[in-house]
């Protein structure tokens, strides 16, 4: 057997097998005799059909396959001699074969490339924005507290901005018609906010009880016409910020402005873990810039489709339908992207000796149980899916890495405040 193997890129690869009649002879004239011995036509019997009609009404079909069983075999065996491991189903793209002649065929496939990492040990500087919190952190962070401990009042009165409402919602057509089969009965929504709020909102203001309001909603991004009845009207009272409040909040605390400390450590710490993020985001990207190679169109391909399925059931849980021509572009480039990262990290576990095992899996469950008893249950039970498993594997090899690739890299932040953020969104 003679082998010719020819690199069109970093993991395309054709291998050219050309193997001797000679070696190929007795494998041939088996499947020849096996066709041979089951062979039947009127005026001779099984087995007993001669040879030479069997030549003229079977021999192109036996030599395809004879053709299909060989080139597996030999297409393997050239591999083996070669050490190479492909990454998806070999492609035939040329064969011949006759009787009495070699067989000679090229196979195309890929296979990972080979990865030359940047010399990243050098102290690379990495531009990151942390964000400081601030006062109006605070305040949001003590009104969702509060939001949770509120209490709600019934109103007789006019509706106000904030007020809560029961409603029940009829579709209405082009023609002004409530829909029928389309109520939403006692459908419970905040004045002011999310759909409700702007211009719609305004149109509740001041109403009471037993109104009906007409309102446009956009919807699946199309206008949609209601119909608001008015069923009950209530008031959020909020809990005066004190002492006694914060002690609801958290038994281990006593004072309002110990709770007041506490929040805005929690927020900062939720910064300060968002630019680690960021940290970490960058040196990725860091290795996929400064790593030059062709990344598998297979691979690329696979994960498309995956990541493809995964927006689809995203959307079907929302009543949407994903338009995958629409997104191509973007899957494309996340894919390609995704692709090349996990083959460096893949070298990168290795040079860094980076394992984790089931007994490491375990422990970190086990650890995490007895930090929250009371949600032990909930735990198991979520571990018990493979999924939720492999992920928290990938999750803390993910973190493993990033701790040992973090001495190789400079974190030079930019530090600035929330309120900064929030100007610069609104611009």
């Amino acid at each position: 057997m003679k082998l010719d193997l020819k690199n069109k890129n970093d993991f395309s690869r054709v291998l050219i097998i050309a193997v001797p009649w000679e070696e190929v002879k007795d494998d041939f004239y088996k499947e020849f005799n096996k066709v041979k011995s089951q062979y039947q036509i009127s005026g001779f019997r099984k087995g007993r059909v001669p040879e030479n009609i069997i030549r003229k009404n079977l021999l192109p079909s036996i030599e395809a396959q004879f053709v299909d069983n060989a080139v597996n075999t030999f297409y393997r065996k050239g591999l083996e001699q070669l050490k190479l491991i492909p990454i998806n189903q070999g492609q035939i793209i040329k064969v011949n074969f006759k009787e009495s002649s070699s067989l000679e065929f090229e196979i195309a496939f890929e296979v990972k490339p080979e990865i030359n990492l940047p010399t990243y040990k050098k102290k690379v500087k990495i531009h990151t924005n942390k964000y400081i919190a601030g006062e109006k952190d605070l305040q949001d962070s003590l009104l969702d507290l509060q939001t949770r401990f509120a209490k709600n009042r019934t109103v007789n009165d006019v509706i106000k901005m904030g007020y809560f409402i029961y409603a029940d919602f009829d579709k209405v057509n082009d023609n002004g018609e409530l829909v029928k089969g389309s109520t939403l009965k006692n459908h419970f929504v905040k004045i002011g906010e999310g759909l409700f709020s702007g211009d719609i909102a305004e149109k509740f203001i001041n109403k009471k009880i037993g109104d009906k309001i007409n309102v446009t909603i956009e919807q699946d991004k199309r206008p949609v016409n209601y119909q608001v009845k008015i069923n009950k009207i209530e008031e959020q009272i909020l809990p005066r910020l004190d002492d006694k409040f914060a002690k609801s909040v958290d038994s281990k605390i006593s004072t309002i402005k110990e709770l007041n400390k506490n929040l805005i450590e929690k927020i900062q710490d939720n910064l300060n873990h968002e630019n680690k993020k960021e940290f970490n985001n960058k040196i990725i990207d860091y290795f996929i810039v400064q790593t030059k190679f062709d990344v598998p169109t297979s691979m690329i391909g696979n994960y498309k489709t995956h990541l493809s399925e995964e927006y689809k059931k995203q959307y079907n849980q929302k009543g949407q339908e994903f338009d995958e021509n629409k997104t191509e572009d973007m899957l494309l480039q996340t894919s390609t992207k995704t692709v090349k990262w996990m083959l460096i990290r893949d070298i990168l576990l290795k040079e860094h000796n980076i394992k984790l095992g089931n007994n490491d899996i375990e422990s970190y469950i086990n650890e995490q149980i007895k930090k929250s008893p009371e949600y032990a249950k909930e735990m198991k039970k979520y571990y018990t899916d493979d999924k939720n498993k492999y992920k928290l594997h990938e999750d803390m090899t993910n973190q493993k890495l990033y701790e040992a690739l973090e001495s190789y890299f400079i974190n030079t932040i930019k530090e600035s405040s929330t309120e900064q953020l929030r100007k610069n969104k609104k611009g």
